[in-house]
């Protein structure tokens, strides 16, 4: 990976900066607090986003701004990428907003999730840290020198874990401690498992009681079975006597339901028979009044011109109404004359053509109209006259119309009598056949009746021999009762433990699984914690070992580098870092300024090179970012600083330094200034 071009906007001390960085060596140059820092943690933002505990949105976003974001152009594998990430500031914290990739030229909006996991499969690390703080960039790339000091400050504990983190060897350590997790657990299971089995003698005595108690039931019931089989054959027998009773019984009470029926029968008959004979008195006295109402004579005829008198009476009502109407006519015309009259009459001026209008004029006007109304009123005598005679006409038409009209209802009502009569013949002749067949059967059911009332006699003895066998039969009945309770009784004794030894067997063959289940526990448990763990602590010691043997070479190469050769340095198992001289350790405290860099240097480069010789598949073995790695160096060590660089083999090596001697041992110098808490930068490439 290259680190190729970075664009910040509102990113602390920046407001709007593009930096490019080209391949050689590279010097971020200026004061302390000038921006250089900010680069570097903002590349990282853009590659894994923000981490807890590393880089927080607080610490980049620029105060009095809601939103900021950094654009990373990088190549890898001579493949160009862009990554671009935003901050936004919510109300009580400032969190990462959108995340936008640009691979061959297309762009694609990502979550910040799915850009970290591109980006770690992009620089094939591995894909466990998605979730993780990304110790190998921090120990490979980009190591801020404050968290050197710590790792170097450190207890053995707290180093040794972080050694594991960064070399992705923890997992021995993780499993480890799963194995006695788990094992802690067999050990609760094993305990459940043993309680469940505490009692397993004493399941199977009960079991063998049980059986025994089984045998003793059955042998009881065997007793019972013939008493009952005798008692059930006697009631078999009473109960065959008795539904021959029942069935005499049945037939006596048969007949007693027919007699019964058959009187209330001949009772109903008896009835019906009296309320149709006077009926029958009844509809013969109004037969005769009928017919002499029938007898009345109808002018037919009359009735038969009702038509013609109806159109008579309508024609002469039409004529009468337009005569009036006529008339109406007339007297309105005569009217509106006679006002015109009066008008005329003190007429002075002519209203259409406005001259004077002269008395001569106006008498003949008048003349005329006088005329006009005498012509309107003989008519209008004519006309009434006309209609005094329609009215007489018409008067005469009405009282015959009334006269037609009753013979007409009169006429009618005989034709209802008429037909009532023959309805009521009718009905006579029904009655008299209804009559003839009632008087018949009553004679059958009198006869019927007697000859049922011989039949019950013959079964009057059933009822009192039914009553005996039937108290019999409850006595065999109770009896039956009491030897069915008494076997019911041994029958769910029998079931019960039945059922009391198959819960029994079925629990201890569960205990006998349970006993196998932790016999498997037990020897897993062995297994585990006398062999499994040893030898995840054995491999973990091995590749510790190597690691070690590795790392400890190289920290005495890179720190004997940088200091006189009167000191020389090496790192324990544990990987603390020592400083010897003349064969006495000096702690770390006693060390110059200078020293104490030149040792974390030396530690920070042979992690570097430990790191990318493991992980050899890493994308990022191509570029080295240093954080103040001269920072305390004597003008001698600065010189030696030269060597170092020199021994460092990348494509891309990125140093931030304020010490101006270093920009001749680099091909590049950026420098950065800051003015008004506004960062500017000079690149001098």
């Amino acid at each position: 990976m290259l680190i190729k071009k970075i664009k910040l906007e509102n990113i602390r001390s920046y407001v709007k900066q593009e930096i490019e960085f080209p391949k050689g060596s590279i010097l971020l140059s200026g004061n302390i607090g000038a921006g250089k820092t900010t680069v570097l943690l903002a590349v990282e933002f853009a590659l894994f986003g923000l981490q807890r505990g590393i880089i927080d949105g607080a610490a980049l976003l620029r105060n009095g701004t809601n939103k900021g974001s950094v654009e990373l152009e990088i190549e890898i594998n001579r493949k160009k990428i862009k990554l671009k990430r935003t901050l936004k500031r919510k109300k009580d914290s400032i969190v990462q907003d959108n995340a936008v990739l640009e691979k061959n030229g297309e762009e694609k909006e990502l979550s910040v999730t799915e850009l970290k996991a591109f980006v770690l499969n992009t620089l094939n690390y591995p894909p466990q840290l998605l979730k993780k703080q990304n110790l190998i960039y921090r120990y490979t790339v980009y190591t801020p020198q404050e968290q050197m000091k710590y790792i170097l400050l450190s207890k053995s504990e707290e180093r040794i874990d972080i050694i594991r983190k960064i070399f992705n060897i923890d997992k021995y350590k993780r499993i480890e401690d799963s194995c006695n997790i788990f094992i802690s657990k067999i050990r609760e299971l094993s305990k459940l498992k043993e309680g469940q089995l505490s009692d397993m003698d004493f399941k199977r005595n009960e079991l063998a009681k049980k059986k025994a108690s089984f045998v003793e039931i059955e042998k009881e019931l065997e007793k019972i079975l013939p008493k009952f089989e005798k008692i059930q054959q006697e009631i078999k027998e009473i109960k065959k006597e008795n539904e021959e009773l029942q069935s005499g019984l049945k037939k006596f009470n048969e007949l007693k339901q027919d007699l019964a029926k058959d009187e209330t029968e001949l009772h109903e008959k008896q009835e019906q028979l009296g309320d149709f004979r006077e009926s029958f008195e009844r509809i013969e006295k109004m037969v005769l009044k009928l017919k002499k109402e029938v007898e009345i004579k109808i002018d037919v005829n009359l009735i038969g011109k009702k038509d013609m008198f109806e159109q008579a009476y309508d024609k002469k009502s039409e004529e009468e109404r337009r005569c009036g109407k006529e008339i109406s006519g007339f007297l309105a015309v005569k009217a509106r004359l006679e006002s015109d009259n009066k008008k005329i009459s003190s007429l002075k001026i002519c209203p259409v053509c406005k001259q004077e209008v002269s008395e001569e004029h106006r008498k003949k006007i008048n003349g005329e109209i006088n005329t006009e109304i005498k012509r309107l009123d003989k008519n209008i005598k004519e006309k009434e006259k006309i209609v005094h005679d329609l009215n007489e006409q018409i008067e005469d038409l009405e009282k015959k119309l009334k006269e037609i009209t009753e013979k007409e209802r009169i006429f009618e009502g005989l034709k209802v009598k008429s037909s009532t009569l023959k309805e009521k013949q009718k009905e006579k002749e029904e009655l008299t056949k209804k009559i003839t067949w009632l008087e018949r059967k009553v004679d059958e059911l009198r006869a019927t009746k007697q000859q049922i009332k011989d039949e019950i006699f013959k079964y009057e003895n059933f009822e009192n021999n039914k009553k005996k066998i039937d108290r019999e039969l409850m006595e065999k009945l109770e009896e039956e009762k009491e030897v069915i309770q008494e076997k019911a009784s041994f029958e769910k004794g029998k079931k019960d433990v039945e059922i009391e030894v198959k819960e029994l067997e079925q629990e201890i063959k569960s205990k006998e699984k349970v006993a196998e289940d932790l016999q498997k526990i037990s020897e897993l448990r062995d297994w585990l914690s006398k062999q499994f763990i040893l030898v995840m602590q054995q491999i973990e010691k091995q590749v510790m070992y190597k690691l070690n043997l590795e790392f400890n070479l190289l920290f005495k190469k890179w720190f004997s580098m940088l200091v006189e050769d009167a000191l020389e340095a090496r790192i324990d198992i544990d990987f603390t870092p020592f400083v010897e001289q003349s064969g006495y350790d000096i702690s770390y405290a006693y060390l110059s300024g200078g020293e104490r860099t030149a040792l974390a240097l030396a530690y920070r480069l042979s992690l570097n090179q430990v790191i990318n010789s493991m992980l050899s598949k890493i994308s990022t073995r191509s570029i080295l970012i240093l954080d103040e790695p001269t920072e305390g160096f004597s003008s001698e060590q600065l010189d030696k600083m030269r060597e170092v660089l020199k021994e460092i083999k990348v494509e891309q090596l990125i140093l931030v330094s304020h010490e101006s001697k270093v920009e001749s041992f680099v091909d590049n110098v950026i420098n950065f200034i800051k003015k008004a808490n506004e960062t500017e930068v000079q690149q001098n490439i």
